[in-house]
């Protein structure tokens, strides 16, 4: 609905700002602890940056584009220019981000011990909490794209999408009962956008542009994926979320191997 603000350039990736995060900021200030509050905000949404930076590097190492990072109110999400090549090439570009995440918390715990001040150690503890909480396995999550990566060299892209987006819904209920039973605002929304997202990683994963029964790795196109930590499913025009088809028929179908057409045939015949 509104433009992302573009705040900066690294590496030669735009970093971009959703109104969302702007609004979250300004919340912050004026109700959830002011200075102290912004500055706690700003140490997670850096981390989150640097988190998306080693999904993004890595995708680039690994011929897929990317056109920006961008920060919204449930974190960050760095947007490809295409989908990844291959089952192996999802799996190291979505573990990258939790893998860095990693590193800066182990960083942030070794300097608080060598120097015994706190912010190291909050540095550490958030990175610790966006590592883990992203390996979830949970679609779009970065632990769900790894274990839908994992399942789809013995189901197919297709098969593999419909049984994470089952484990994506139980962990989307999960979040729900404990915001409800807590009275946790956040996690009620990241219940229903985890939710809404899941279920169009999963309309996306059947069908294609060309009405093919097969859609995952290998797509070239001119739409956008975004790839990395929840968001609202905000989206600029001429961008999509992972997985889904391009709104041109531009696009450059790499076929499925005769294994993988046989797999999925023989799921659409069993729904049908």
């Amino acid at each position: 609905m509104f433009p992302a603000i573009q705040f900066g350039r690294l590496f030669g990736i735009p970093l971009r700002a959703r109104v969302s995060f702007l609004l979250m900021l300004t919340a912050v200030l004026l109700f959830w602890g002011g200075l102290s509050g912004i500055f706690l905000v700003l140490l997670a949404f850096g981390s989150v940056i640097l988190h998306e930076f080693g999904h993004a590097l890595t995708a680039r190492k690994l011929g897929v584009g990317v056109s920006s990072i961008e920060l919204h109110f449930f974190g960050g999400v760095a947007n490809l220019t295409s989908q990844p090549k291959s089952a192996n090439d999802e799996a190291v570009i979505a573990a990258a981000g939790p893998a860095v995440s990693f590193v800066l918390a182990a960083l942030g715990y070794t300097l608080h011990a060598a120097t015994g001040l706190g912010v190291f150690a909050l540095l550490g503890a958030v990175n610790l909490v966006i590592a883990v909480f992203n390996l979830l396995p949970a679609l779009p999550m970065d632990g769900g794209r790894i274990f839908r990566a994992l399942l789809s060299k013995r189901y197919g892209f297709v098969r593999a999408t419909e049984f994470s987006v089952k484990i994506s819904r139980v962990v989307a209920i999960a979040f729900g009962v404990v915001g409800l039973a807590f009275m946790q605002l956040q996690l009620l929304l990241l219940a229903f956008v985890l939710w809404a997202m899941a279920s169009a990683e999963q309309a996306a994963a059947r069908r294609n542009p060309y009405g093919q029964p097969h859609y995952g790795y290998g797509q070239r196109h001119y739409g956008q994926s975004h790839y990395g930590q929840r968001n609202r499913g905000q989206r600029n025009r001429g961008q999509r979320h992972y997985g889904q088809p391009p709104r041109t028929p531009e696009v450059y179908y790499q076929g499925p191997s005769e294994p993988e057409r046989i797999v999925v045939l023989r799921y659409n015949q069993r729904r049908n």
